[in-house]
Order: C-alpha cells, then sequence, then structure tokens
C-alpha cells in the first residue's frame, strides 16, 4: 500500500469561518445571485487554497476532506448544517444566516440568505476578502459539473479519495494544498493554528 501523505491538523478559526461564510452570502445576494451550501464550501475552498499559496496561510484554517462531490471544509460544513455537537464544540449559540430548501435545485440543496444586512466582517482580512470574492464568482462562473471537475483533480483530493473504500469521507493532506507540497510549512500552519 503506498504511504500517504502526512495529516497535520488546524485548529479552525470560528470567528473567520462565520465571517467567511457570511461575505460570501451577502456577495451573492448583491449580485442577484442563489448560493447553495454546495457553492460556499466549494468557495470557501478555492480561496483557501490560493490564499494558502499566495500569503502562506488558509483563510478560515478548516480541515478539508475528501467526499464524492469533491473537498468540503469539516467545520464550515458543520457550520451550515447547525450541527449541535460543533456549536457546542466552538459555543456558539447561533449564526447570521438562515437557510430554505430549494428542490428545484436539487434534493439536498438548500439556498442561503443573512438574517440581517449589516454583517459582521471584521475577523476578515483585505487579502481574505479578495481571495473569497475571486472564489464565489469562478464557483458561481463555472457552474456545478465544472467546479465538480476542477476540484475532483486536486492533488490533495486526488490522494485522499478512494472510490473503492466503503468509507465517504477521507482526511485531505494541508501538505498537498501547497503548489509544491510542503510538510513543513504544514507543520508550521498546525502549531500556529494551536498557538495563536
Amino acid at each position: 500500500m503506498a504511504k500517504r501523505a502526512p495529516i497535520t491538523p488546524l485548529r479552525p478559526k470560528p470567528d473567520k469561518i462565520i465571517a467567511s461564510i457570511s461575505y460570501l452570502i451577502r456577495t451573492a445576494g448583491e449580485q442577484g445571485l442563489e448560493i447553495t451550501q454546495y457553492d460556499i464550501v466549494k468557495s470557501l475552498f478555492l480561496a483557501d487554497k490560493a490564499h494558502l499559496n499566495r500569503y502562506g496561510r488558509p483563510i478560515t484554517f478548516d480541515n478539508y476532506t475528501a467526499m464524492e462531490n469533491g473537498p468540503v471544509p469539516t467545520t464550515s460544513y458543520n457550520f451550515l448544517k447547525r450541527d449541535n455537537y460543533c456549536m457546542q464544540a466552538f459555543r456558539i449559540k447561533d449564526f447570521p444566516w438562515k437557510s430554505t430548501p430549494a428542490p428545484y435545485i436539487s434534493k439536498q440543496a438548500e439556498v442561503f440568505s443573512l438574517k440581517e444586512k449589516e454583517t459582521d466582517l471584521n475577523a476578515l482580512s483585505e487579502s481574505d476578502i479578495e481571495e473569497l470574492h475571486s472564489a464565489l464568482m469562478r464557483v458561481k462562473e463555472l457552474g456545478f459539473n465544472q467546479v465538480r471537475s476542477l476540484t475532483h483533480t486536486d492533488p490533495a483530493y486526488l490522494e485522499a479519495w478512494d472510490e473503492n473504500s466503503s468509507q465517504r469521507s477521507f482526511s485531505m493532506s494541508l501538505s498537498l494544498l501547497f503548489e509544491k507540497p510542503n510538510e513543513d510549512e504544514a507543520r508550521n500552519l498546525e502549531f500556529l493554528s494551536k498557538h495563536s
């Protein structure tokens, strides 16, 4: 069996995750676009990866899992699902968004909107916002099938996903999200996420 790339778990930053999701929902609304959980998680992946390679750190510090429809940011996805265990673990009572089932898109699709017009984006830097905006525009322009193709060819996803397994999710290696795989920088980020 081939040696797997190391998994270096980060400590997610809930304030940045909530602000990032809020920004994506707000921006989609301003553009007159519907935004689903799929659009959000794919935008987060593309933004985190781009920011990591351009500035040396991800935006959300979320951990990514390879699932059937591509990479998924674990904590962000749990926030979107309003997972009680995850909310308790991060001491979160509520989120600034709401969702509505959208069966005309797909069986599981939900469309997200903000509860209030004003959203707290103070946790985000200018570079965070730039990458989130760019990622969202790319996801909405490409559409489901092309985004699925794009994310399914990512080296970290390809290395993690095992279609022959009965398991439906696999941890992705942070070191492989760098344009040139970098285990040392992944370990540095793991340390940084737990000590800042």
